[in-house]
């Protein structure tokens, strides 16, 4: 085994890509940074509203799929992860939200010094170059650029004037000091394009000495002894290898990839890895365990007064549009996920906003290849925040290209369908107001036939999605149930940390990719401290 690298990073996604860049700013540190996928130069990476093309991309993306959910009768549903340069920074509809102060109090409740709100604040504002903002919540000198997106089409102004209507609260920065109301989100798309982790924080450092980036590379094992990590065992076209390191680590493959490589290498929960063959390194029973997701259902509305999306993107429109994002990076191709947003308590039992509503002038169903088939009309989906629910992963072998089986175990808690049922009311409501009625809205889903709980909770148990947001398989904490501590270190491991969405304690209120960010950074700050000490 060859020792050469200080640092070896294993993932080059949200929080992989923010700690090789701290990691290497030392030119005495040798950083490696490993990702399985290929270099993100694909075209329809950096075309915001193709997004949605690169769920089911085999090589830009994992492609992953739940094992049949029992309560969403029997349904299998998408997941799709990023594989390449930034990871799911470089696939996901780029919204920019950090969750709620509560959130992160929360962790640090469970004791996790270190994480709560106010901690965090000062990673969130030092890596924003925020375009619109300039207060005391964020930061415009950082490397991540974050603007407010302006709608282009009427359908998303109406939507704003109904949601004045209906007498929700204007708020113009979902990440400021209050995250309830209704207005434009901000995202990391800048000149018309996507910046992601990838942009913000490798691309500019690809040419320091001291950072290694090897891309179509497989980390089939990371290798201990005696309760140590000590290199990795890697396979590309080179052929197969073992790296070695001299220092630290550090697993940024997500909440799925995380948990299946520490098990692959034996650390994980005894009796699983047993029933595999996978020799025993540390017993750690909360490997693949916590598992939370968000879970949206969409309400969606036909109109006659404007065009959509549908209507604007017909053949001879979809030249116009790709003509203009090609030559002048503006139009229609620009659009995130969703241009506006509301978050909302479903109920005044509720301290904070439970729901997050993604609206986007367009509608569809997604087919099984996971791909957008465009009808006439707007969307207002619904999205549970903060679900109760717990599901788990496990492997299905002990080859690491044999993608692990996920259970989401989605509305396992009676809570969770209530509140979404509570959202979907009130969105009923919203669309109840003067502009809405003035586009002559019809209800296409749920469809006016469901008005009764069974209908609805039937509605939901068949139409309901992912929001792309899985967390916590490699919770952080100091219970047994816990995968790291604090300082993101793997229990019973020496030299080994997680720092990714895996480590979430539990979900937070909205899009976890700028989390992961702040992850990345204070993973570095942690494992730089440590190394002055």
């Amino acid at each position: 085994m060859k020792f050469s690298h200080k640092y070896i990073i294993i993932g080059a996604g949200s929080a992989g890509c923010v700690l090789a860049n701290k990691l290497s700013e030392n030119p005495n540190n040798s950083v490696l940074l490993i990702e399985a996928g290929p270099m993100d130069n694909y075209s329809s990476i950096k075309m915001p509203l193709a997004a949605s093309s690169l769920f089911k991309n085999k090589k830009y993306g994992w492609g992953y799929e739940t094992e049949p959910e029992k309560n969403l009768n029997n349904r299998t549903i998408n997941w799709p992860r990023g594989k390449t340069l930034g990871g799911s920074s470089s696939i996901n509809g780029m919204l920019y939200i950090r969750g709620q102060a509560e959130d992160y109090e929360e962790w640090e409740k469970a004791g996790n010094k270190g994480w709560g709100y106010r901690d965090l604040m000062k990673y969130f504002a030092a890596l924003e170059n925020n375009q619109n903002h300039e207060d005391q919540y964020h930061g415009n000198f950082g490397s991540l650029w974050v603007e407010t997106y302006q709608p282009i089409l009427e359908a998303s102004k109406s939507f704003l004037n109904a949601c004045n209507e209906y007498g929700l609260t204007k708020n113009s920065d979902f990440n400021g000091e209050t995250q309830e109301g209704y207005g434009k989100y901000q995202v990391n798309i800048k000149n018309g394009q996507r910046f992601s982790a990838s942009d913000a924080f490798l691309k500019p450092i690809l040419h320091r000495p001291n950072l290694q980036l090897l891309t179509n590379t497989f980390v089939e094992r990371i290798i201990t002894s005696n309760k140590k990590a000590i290199g990795v065992k890697i396979k590309n076209k080179q052929g197969t290898q073992i790296i070695g390191c001299t220092s630290e680590i550090v697993l940024c493959g997500g909440s799925i990839n995380s948990p299946q490589l520490l098990m692959i290498s034996g650390i994980g929960p005894k009796e699983h890895l047993m029933d595999l063959k996978i020799p025993l390194v540390h017993d750690l029973p909360g490997v693949g365990k916590n598992l939370q997701d968000h879970l949206t259902v969409n309400v969606s509305y036909k109109i006659n007064k404007l065009k959509t999306f549908s209507e604007l993107m017909k053949p001879l429109g979809m030249i116009k549009n790709l003509f203009e994002y090609f030559t002048k990076h503006k139009g229609l191709m620009t659009y995130p996920a969703s241009d506006i947003g509301i978050f909302f308590k479903t109920n005044a039992n509720i301290k904070t906003p439970n729901a997050q509503v993604h609206f986007a002038p367009g509608a569809g169903k997604y087919n099984k290849n996971g791909a957008m088939k465009p009808s006439s009309g707007i969307t207002a989906s619904v999205c549970n925040l903060r679900p109760q629910s717990r599901g788990h992963l496990e492997l299905i072998s002990s080859d690491p290209k044999d993608a692990p089986k996920i259970y989401a175990n989605y509305l396992d808690q009676k809570i969770d369908m209530e509140w979404m049922i509570e959202g979907i009311q009130k969105i009923r409501e919203i669309f109840k107001t003067p502009s809405m009625k003035e586009l002559e809205a019809v209800e296409l889903q749920p469809g006016t036939h469901c008005i009764k709980n069974n209908d609805m909770e039937e509605f939901i148990k068949n139409e309901s999605l992912s929001v792309y947001h899985p967390i916590g398989t490699c919770k952080m904490g100091h219970g047994k149930e816990c995968v790291v501590d604090d300082k993101l270190k793997v229990r019973g491991i020496k030299k080994l940390r997680v720092a990714d969405a895996s480590i979430f304690p539990s979900i937070i209120s909205g899009n976890t990719n700028a989390t992961c960010n702040v992850i990345g950074a204070k993973c570095a700050d942690l494992i730089l401290k440590n190394t002055k000490a």
